[in-house]
């Protein structure tokens, strides 16, 4: 009977510790299988993140399509126009002879284009106004030593990229000959020695009658010989 009873035991003991190694295993395939549902729902979130993105880019790309069909069609009743406004005016490159009429005197130079300047420039030096016959006067020496005197305009204010403070320059009419185009505009004196180029042809010079192709130079010839351009 004893011996029965231990048997018994011992058999009763072997299933509980058979049924808790069971829980264990269970409890651990449960773990496993709850990480791996995790890891699939943030590999599907990453997915249907990617593919928004990707729809996302495709309807901008669209958008940009139908905006550059709208200009395209927009484009040919404004192409008249503008071919209408170039038919009037003159080609010149980014450097150009100038002859510059001082009076008795011309200046013949390379002159730079430059459609960001108000006002066209000359190079001088040693500037100084004076009065004559009850007008304001200017005198001053060209880059070749010469000293011009013109009667003042007036004074501008000029502000620098490179400069913090704004300087005050004098203003002079003068004619200026560019090709087959002869006129009368307004300069700012100033000293250019540094510059590359000692005439500096402004809009105020430019517009209505030139345009700027600022991949050539000389379009409109060579150097002129006496003031008179010559032929291309």
């Amino acid at each position: 009977m004893r011996a029965l009873m231990m048997l018994l035991a011992i058999l009763l003991l072997e299933g509980c510790i058979a049924t808790e190694r069971l829980q264990r295993e269970t409890i651990s395939v449960a773990q496993s299988a709850d990480q791996q549902c995790r890891e699939s729902l943030v590999l599907i979130e990453e997915l249907i993140t990617a593919q928004e993105n990707t729809t996302k880019a495709i309807e901008r790309e669209a958008e940009s399509r139908e905006a550059l069909i709208r200009v395209r069609k927009a484009a040919p009743p404004d192409c008249p126009k503008i071919r209408e406004s170039l038919r009037n005016k003159t080609i010149v490159g980014a450097v150009e002879w100038a002859v510059v009429d001082l009076g008795n005197e011309q200046l013949v130079a390379k002159a730079r284009m430059d459609t960001g300047a108000a006002t066209s420039s000359l190079s001088a030096t040693e500037i100084a106004e004076f009065e004559r016959n009850g007008q304001r006067w200017v005198r001053f020496k060209l880059a070749d030593g010469r000293t011009i005197s013109q009667r003042l305009e007036r004074f501008v204010k000029i502000r620098q990229a490179a400069a913090s403070e704004s300087n005050r320059r004098p203003v002079v009419k003068l004619g200026v000959k560019i090709g087959d185009i002869t006129l009368i505009g307004e300069f700012t004196l100033a000293d250019r020695s540094h510059l590359k180029y000692e005439v500096l042809i402004g809009r105020n010079v430019l517009r209505d009658l030139m345009v700027v192709d600022v991949a050539r130079l000389h379009v409109q010839g060579p150097k002129p010989e006496n003031g008179k351009q010559a032929r291309k």
